[in-house]
């Protein structure tokens, strides 16, 4: 106990040499980790490895093919002349080649079923060995009049044609990034970009995000630094707190990049905000550190002294401040998202080391190096100060009509808060005017929809997919997923083997083309030659699929979907076929339940533990819930700008109630602690509130400016969910900060003195 009081009181400290060996020791053991950096944000990691969805994915991968897809969109008049075919049949070949494509398909590559004086024969629907065996309005006709090719290769008019590439199961976004770079090079080399109008998919879509990812951290995160720099340079305005500053910056943001590596965990477009988080953190906390210094510099002691009182008055807060914010982050392991997770425990363990940084290792550092001395009044401190003395003075004379108004300016924006929606559109992600929205609409409105998803049928037994019976069944079920709003196309085994009875018959069956004789069924497949079919089905005709073309791209817009087909089964099902949802849409839609459930019950931990950690610090319970109301009400407004705005719920807001709540209760301690120990030492309650406001206020306010400005940042982003995510936690934390200033001195102005201030657990 006795060396916990002189940590407290700032008389014991590390050697200065040793203090900045293990600061810059941090560093130099990061950056190992940091060289290793794996940026990945493939679908499959927002969902947990032991998900339903994810173990269907897994078994489905080892019978089919992927689900995931790279489109490029070609447009002209001469589309079907042998020079484009050749050069498009080129690329095709190249990317072919390429270690990490399964298949590409395009009119040179798909199978086409022609009849024939024996019964039929699959060839290559357009023949890239003998493209001048046909007239370019031969080969037109023969691709339009193709039972698969319209609508997914080609348009219906002729005058667009896809190149889709289907790369294998990939678990890295790098090697999907590989993939559309040896996209573009092919297609440069044969000069087809001049006919290429469109990008898009599945694989375009990871790629863009990850190029955002890496944008946000080569601009952001440097940018966050010198912001911070430049904000302890206005509110000390002194060179060597703030280079002092920046190292300790530097080693929490080094310290926690390379948890995230260490730990075998990727780094995200969620994980990516953490550098932004740590560095205003430890801003903010350093600015506590720093405002207190400086009220020693105004006190006139001297330089040992105003370090160490420094310390006893921001330690015990300032602990407090770490275990708040970092039960906020850690209830973020409630939201059953990996990536979300992760941000979380990283950000947690991120506090403690902004704990020991600050406290620990830079009060040393400055009482031995930082000789000259502090300006006195001129600093942004000594501006904030005024401002929050005076906002403190007008609550505490209006105290009743400042909870009043609150309250009522509350009950009038709930409407507004059950606005929220949750939703995950990947469109979204990116504005209307994005190349990859502009691409996928180009494709979307050429084509089909981009959005997979797979009706996945499981036969108790072999061959269990021959039955004329259930064949049409599924067909019944093909049939009613066509005729969804949502559904562009579908593709099932029914289909191929519809078109080999056509030919093989060599009558006009119209639509009725389904044999109804097992051994018809049999003698058909016997024949076939091809491959395509068993991307359908497996070769035991035990499990198959029907894939499916969706034209919206929303998780709620897909969960209707899907809810409407689970319906249908239920009412009409498929006698002994076991049925399940799998795909990128049923993947994508699965989020969002995880997402809302999250939502809950991180509030609710997150509320739980700082309350009861607030309780201990003051003993009250009282007076941690007076603490915690003013920072009940930034999480509000920012729900209700959420529903104003129309900014959705999804993997990047999830994450703002656990952050704000976090943060904006720590100058709530420190005001509080400050105003619990004028009370115990005799002061008047009034004088109390005001003297504890002008002294920390002026501290929350210019952490203020430091967090919004930081966070702010984030907002510059072109990938929405981190735009949303630092815009929202900026306003979040400006009206953290009014309603700290205004409700906190309401609060206590009508709270009865006495029997609250009690001894603090750590003595000042």
């Amino acid at each position: 106990m006795r060396m916990l009081k002189a940590w407290v009181n700032g008389s014991r400290m590390l050697p200065p040499w040793l203090a900045l060996a293990i600061l810059l020791g941090l560093q130099a053991a990061s950056l190992p980790f940091l060289l290793n950096i794996h940026f990945n944000n493939a679908g499959d990691i927002y969902s947990p490895a032991d998900a339903p969805i994810i173990q269907l994915r897994e078994s489905l991968f080892k019978e089919f093919p992927s689900d995931e897809a790279l489109i490029a969109l070609f447009e002209g008049d001469d589309l079907f002349s042998p020079a484009f075919l050749g050069a498009l049949d080129r690329v095709a070949k190249k990317l072919d080649a390429h270690p990490s494509v399964d298949r590409v398909l395009t009119l040179t590559t798909i199978e086409h079923i022609d009849a024939t004086d024996d019964g039929f024969e699959v060839a290559l629907l357009v023949d890239p060995d003998n493209l001048t065996s046909r007239t370019p309005n031969e080969w037109k006709a023969r691709v339009l009049g193709d039972e698969f090719a319209p609508n997914t290769l080609v348009s219906t008019d002729g005058k667009a044609v896809a190149l889709v590439v289907r790369p294998k199961v990939l678990k890295e976004s790098l090697a999907r990034r590989d993939i559309a770079i040896a996209l573009d090079a092919a297609i440069r080399d044969e000069k087809l970009d001049a006919r290429q109008t469109a990008t898009a998919g599945t694989v375009a879509q990871t790629v863009e995000e990850l190029r955002s990812l890496w944008r946000d951290s080569a601009i952001f995160i440097p940018l966050t630094v010198v912001i911070g720099l430049a904000l302890l340079w206005w509110v000390v305005g002194r060179v060597r707190p703030m280079i002092v500053g920046g190292l300790a910056m530097g080693t929490v943001v080094m310290v926690s990049v390379a948890g995230i590596v260490a730990s075998g965990q990727p780094y995200t477009p969620i994980t990516a905000m953490i550098p932004t988080l740590m560095a205003a953190y430890t801003t903010a906390t350093l600015l506590h550190l720093y405002a207190a210094i400086q009220r020693g510099r105004i006190a006139l002691l001297s330089r040992p002294k105003r370090i160490q009182r420094a310390l006893s008055e921001t330690f015990t807060p300032g602990l407090f401040n770490v275990l708040t914010t970092g039960a906020g982050l850690l209830s973020l392991l409630w939201v059953d998202i990996p990536p979300v997770q992760t941000f979380g425990l990283s950000g947690a363990i991120g506090t403690l080391m902004v704990f020991l940084v600050v406290f620990i290792l830079v009060p040393p550092i400055l009482l031995k190096w930082d000789t000259p001395r502090w300006p006195r009044r001129r600093s942004g401190l000594s501006y904030a100060r005024r401002i929050a003395a005076a906002v403190a003075v007008f609550s505490l004379r209006n105290a009743r009509a400042v909870l009043i108004g609150t309250l009522l300016l509350v009950l009038a924006a709930i409407p507004l808060a059950l606005q929220l929606k949750v939703e995950s559109n990947l469109i979204e992600f990116f504005a209307p005017e994005h190349s990859i929205s502009r691409s996928t609409d180009r494709v979307e409105s050429r084509l089909s929809g981009v959005t997979t998803m797979e009706v996945v049928l499981t036969a108790p037994d072999r061959d269990g997919l021959k039955n004329p019976a259930t064949l049409a069944q599924i067909k019944a079920l093909q049939t009613w997923l066509e005729q969804q709003p949502e559904v562009d196309r579908s593709f099932s085994l029914v289909e191929v083997i519809e078109e080999m009875n056509r030919a093989f018959s060599g009558e006009e069956l119209g639509d009725d083309a389904l044999p109804a004789d097992r051994k018809l069924v049999e003698q058909l497949l016997l024949i076939y030659d091809g491959e395509d079919l068993y991307e359908l089905v497996n070769r035991d005709f035990q499990r198959g699929r029907i894939a499916l073309n969706l034209n919206v791209h929303g998780a709620n817009e897909i969960g209707k979907v899907l809810a409407r087909i689970e319906t249908r089964l239920q009412a009409h099902p498929i006698e002994g076929i076991d049925v399940e949802m799998a795909g990128w849409g049923r993947l994508f839609s699965d989020q969002e339940d995880r997402i809302v459930e999250g939502q809950i019950k991180s509030f609710t931990s997150a509320f739980l533990q700082i309350l009861l950690l607030m309780a201990l610090l003051f003993r009250s319970f009282r007076g941690a819930l007076i603490c915690l109301v003013p920072n009940l009400a930034p999480l509000f407004f920012i729900f209700v700008m959420m529903g104003t705005t129309g900014i959705a719920l999804d993997v990047a807001t999830v994450l703002i109630a656990g952050v704000i709540l976090g943060i904006t209760v720590d100058d709530t301690i420190h005001l509080y602690h400050g105003y619990l120990h004028r009370i115990q030492r005799g002061v008047s309650p009034v004088f109390a509130i005001i003297r504890s406001v002008e002294a920390s206020g002026r501290a929350v306010i210019a952490i203020s400016v430091v967090l919004i400005a930081q966070f702010s940042l984030l907002g510059l982003s072109d990938f929405r969910p981190t735009a949303h995510f630092g815009m929202l936690c900026a306003v979040g934390l400006f009206a953290g900060q009014v309603f700290e200033l205004l409700l906190m001195p309401a609060l206590l102005g009508l709270r009865k003195p006495g029997p609250q201030a009690k001894p603090l657990p750590f003595p000042d």
